[in-house]
């Protein structure tokens, strides 16, 4: 597998020219994930940008009874990780592969010496690091205010947006997810989401094949009226 292929797929470096790209090759150690991997977590803190090139990442938190907590769910393109002057976890945050996974690892000292030379790189980093907050505080406001349904039908929508396709109508969830990792999503459990996606697609709000889709127009219909 060609290596700046990969990173220059990666959102952040999507417009570097090659010769940044080769010293981003040169300070980056690319290698596959087993899935059920622990890439991070509060035991195993490490400082340093991943950039997941292929495959599926779950962040999450674990609270004192051992109940997880999905934060973010991250495909192909995106970053994770934290530096001393920038992050994009904390030090609670746990980072699973949910499929087999390609990361490229770029230490603390490396990419900020980077940045420092590279202004725009930083900005980029600043504004995704600013969505995905926006995304947390979102998801967040919903599973506090709204009942299974409706943090159900926003999440499955959220995540069309963030991985698939649309297709008249509905748009589809480029993700591998089982109900219980949507259950950790919205704050409930694997029956109640069970119960309440078999529903759904009563309503006709969803679809589900190889993956999910969901009606967005319905959906988005519901959601403005709460």
């Amino acid at each position: 597998m060609d290596k700046l292929l990969l990173l220059s797929q990666i959102s952040l470096f999507d417009e570097l020219p090659m010769e940044d790209l080769k010293v981003i090759d040169a300070i980056s150690e690319m290698k596959p994930v087993k899935k059920g991997t622990i890439i991070l977590s509060p035991n195993k803190p490490i400082e340093a940008l991943f950039l997941l090139k292929e495959g599926q990442v779950r962040l999450y938190r674990m609270n004192h009874q051992g109940k997880q907590f999905t934060v973010d769910v991250l495909t192909g393109g995106n970053i994770f990780g934290e530096t001393t002057t920038l992050s994009l976890t904390d030090d609670q945050i746990y980072a699973q592969a949910m499929t087999d996974t390609y990361l490229c690892m770029i230490g603390k000292s490396d990419f900020e010496g980077f940045i420092e030379k590279k202004p725009k790189i930083a900005l980029k980093f600043i504004n995704i690091l600013s969505n995905r907050l926006k995304e947390v505080y979102s998801l967040s406001e919903k599973i506090a205010l709204s009942d299974v349904k409706y943090r159900l039908l926003y999440l499955l929508l959220k995540l069309s947006e963030k991985s698939g396709k649309r297709k008249k109508q509905w748009q589809s969830v480029n993700m591998k997810l089982t109900h219980a990792d949507i259950a950790n999503m919205i704050g409930s459990t694997r029956e109640t989401t069970s119960a309440v996606l078999g529903q759904l697609k009563k309503d006709g709000l969803l679809k589900k094949g190889l993956k999910f889709s969901i009606n967005a127009e319905k959906a988005e219909e519901l959601l403005e009226g709460i």
